[in-house]
């Protein structure tokens, strides 16, 4: 019950995040256009955030990510609570080319004779393009009989393929406008800007980590030292007040007169 509800209570939170980022996409869509029409001054324009998230991170509709970290992609999922980092999927069967479950073994599965199944109201035309075409009348009546499998349909298509003509004048030239062509060295800065946020934040996760690393390191060590010290400690005073003060001994051999 407790993992239901926390399911449902994170994705409610997902939810409730996802319509959060809707609203705030709309409104600065909105005020972006209101500011190009001169509705709004152009003074509260720095207000708006960047649309191409140059600057800061892409929103992630999820909860279970890392603030600030550059997303290079994002991942949106229609099942509720459902992230491809964290949940292991048992509810999908895994199967072969076939469709056969994997837990059957191979030995098995593969005698099994996989045919193609044509509804009866398609056999006139394949009795009629087996008559027009006598090259093709095996297969047809094997489709027909529900004898053609996945080797023979190979066979027949490479019997039957020809050439594929290619007229090269009617591939379209990639063409940029203009305006598109002199925007040319600012995607080159934003890429070069993209690649230099990833050194940095390399830079800082290595540095960050190995200082949390180091001293977690040497506060561990350093608590170690001190309880290893308190019990050479306690030893040493347990073994004085024992030697020094026989009257205090407790729970010793009670003498017998002859030691």
């Amino acid at each position: 019950l407790a993992q239901a509800a926390q399911t449902r209570c994170l994705a409610s939170y997902q939810s409730y995040f996802f319509v959060a980022a809707m609203i705030a996409g709309c409104a600065r869509q909105t005020l972006s256009q209101a500011v190009r029409r001169g509705v709004i001054a152009p003074c509260y324009a720095p207000l708006l955030s960047q649309q191409r998230w140059l600057h800061q991170s892409s929103p992630r509709f999820n909860v279970a990510c890392t603030p600030g970290v550059p997303v290079m992609f994002t991942t949106i999922y229609d099942k509720p609570g459902y992230d491809d980092y964290l949940e292991l999927e048992w509810d999908e069967m895994p199967r072969d080319e076939f469709g056969v479950p994997a837990h059957i073994p191979p030995e098995l599965s593969t005698t099994i004779r996989h045919t193609y199944y044509i509804p009866p109201q398609y056999f006139p035309f394949l009795k009629k393009l087996g008559d027009d075409t006598p090259e093709l009348k095996p297969w047809m009546d094997k489709l027909m009989n529900g004898e053609m499998t996945f080797d023979d349909y190979e066979e027949m298509f490479y019997q039957f393929a020809k050439p594929l003509k290619i007229h090269r004048p009617l591939i379209p030239m990639p063409y940029r406008t203009e305006a598109e062509m002199k925007k040319s060295p600012e995607m080159l800065w934003e890429g070069a800007w993209l690649s230099f946020r990833q050194r940095v934040l390399g830079d800082y996760t290595s540095r960050h980590y190995f200082r949390d690393f180091i001293g977690g390191m040497g506060v561990g060590i350093f608590l170690a030292w001190v309880y290893t010290q308190a019990h050479r400690q306690y030893r040493i005073d347990m073994k004085l007040f024992y030697l020094e003060a026989p009257e205090h001994k407790i729970n010793w051999v009670t003498p017998r007169g002859d030691l």
